[in-house]
């Protein structure tokens, strides 16, 4: 008989991994979107323009569905990644639309989204942090759980 522990994932780990694929998904519609009109953009912009488009798009696709598949699998370092792919998308995504942008609405039409942000950042890292300790009980248990048969 072996002594095997089964630590469960919480429910916040699932709802994590539900708005990083939820997230992928939008992404990936907003690549679909570009390609599909590839030849509108190709008549009003240049194409470094769209390559930065699309090269933007895929790799935010890219970056939030492994950080959704990486929490799923519970790597020792699957909450550090997932800080920083929000970092980086959150921060790529306001200067691309305040920097990047040939047409920039003024600072007092962002604050709605600013706030809309911010309570979504706050809610990504506490809960990350509050699932943090579960990555650790689970990387433990595998590691006890080894080849203990009596």
């Amino acid at each position: 008989m072996t002594g095997k522990q089964i630590v469960k994932r919480p429910f916040l780990l699932y709802l994590l991994v539900f708005i990083f694929l939820l997230a992928g998904m939008v992404s990936l519609v907003g690549t679909l979107g570009v390609l599909q009109s590839w030849n509108w953009w190709l008549s009003f912009i240049s194409v470094q323009s769209i390559v930065l488009q699309v090269f933007s798009v895929v790799l935010t696709t890219l970056a939030w569905i492994s950080a959704a598949v990486i929490l799923w699998l519970r790597v020792s370092w699957a909450v550090i990644f997932s800080s920083v792919v929000t970092i980086l998308i959150g921060v790529w995504f306001w200067v691309e639309r305040l920097f990047l942008t040939q047409n920039p609405l003024p600072f007092s039409r962002h604050m709605l989204l600013l706030a809309i942000h911010c309570v979504f950042l706050i809610f990504v890292f506490s809960s990350l942090y509050l699932v943090a300790p579960a990555m650790k009980l689970f990387r433990s248990s595998q590691i006890n759980s080894g080849s203990t048969s009596v």
